[in-house]
């Protein structure tokens, strides 16, 4: 809960910005209580940066290792993109805002994690897409997570299934349909 919260914050406002005491209000705690689950604010910074990003490169791991189809492959791991970043601030985008608040070695840590990342999804689309070059794999991949990020961003009324359903179906064609197919 505190992570979930602290993300929303920090996506919110700046790290700067953001005291113990409003993340302990809005997760329903004293300011104080982070400290028994964190040495600092800049610790729970790392979580809310580094347990998102292992959750979405560990399952990216296990499925192009467990699925043998390569489309099913990365349609699952579009799904599983898009449920988290529907369900959570995306981490990437806190990242964003917050990088110059995280040391050095973590920051290095944690952008190696992003790479591995869209590694996993970049030699699926190249099994896939032939047609382009490694470059353009990784545009359009790095495309497709800005996207799927973004979502969460924009709050459109919708219901959030129709919203998976239609960023999903997106994805797919960024990623499949070659430009002179449309």
């Amino acid at each position: 809960m505190l992570i979930k919260v602290a993300g929303e914050l920090f996506n919110e406002r700046a790290f700067d910005a953001v005291t113990t005491e409003m993340i302990g209000a809005r997760a329903g705690v004293t300011g104080p209580a982070l400290y028994r689950h964190f040495p600092s604010k800049q610790a729970l910074l790392i979580a809310v940066l580094e347990d998102p990003l292992n959750e979405l490169l560990v399952h990216a791991r296990e499925t192009a290792a467990e699925v043998t189809d390569p489309r099913k492959a990365l349609e699952e791991m579009i799904d599983y993109h898009v449920k988290r970043s529907l369900q959570n601030v995306p981490s990437t985008l806190v990242f964003l805002k917050n990088e110059h608040n995280v040391p050095e070695d973590e920051r290095h840590r944690m952008r190696r994690m992003m790479r591995l990342y869209a590694e996993e999804w970049s030699g699926l689309v190249s099994r896939l897409r032939p047609d382009l070059s490694d470059a353009q794999t990784r545009i359009l991949t790095h495309a497709v997570f800005s996207m799927i990020n973004a979502v969460p961003q924009f709050n459109s009324g919708l219901d959030p299934d129709i919203v998976a359903t239609t960023i999903r179906t997106a994805a797919i064609n960024a990623l499949l349909i070659p430009a002179d197919a449309v």
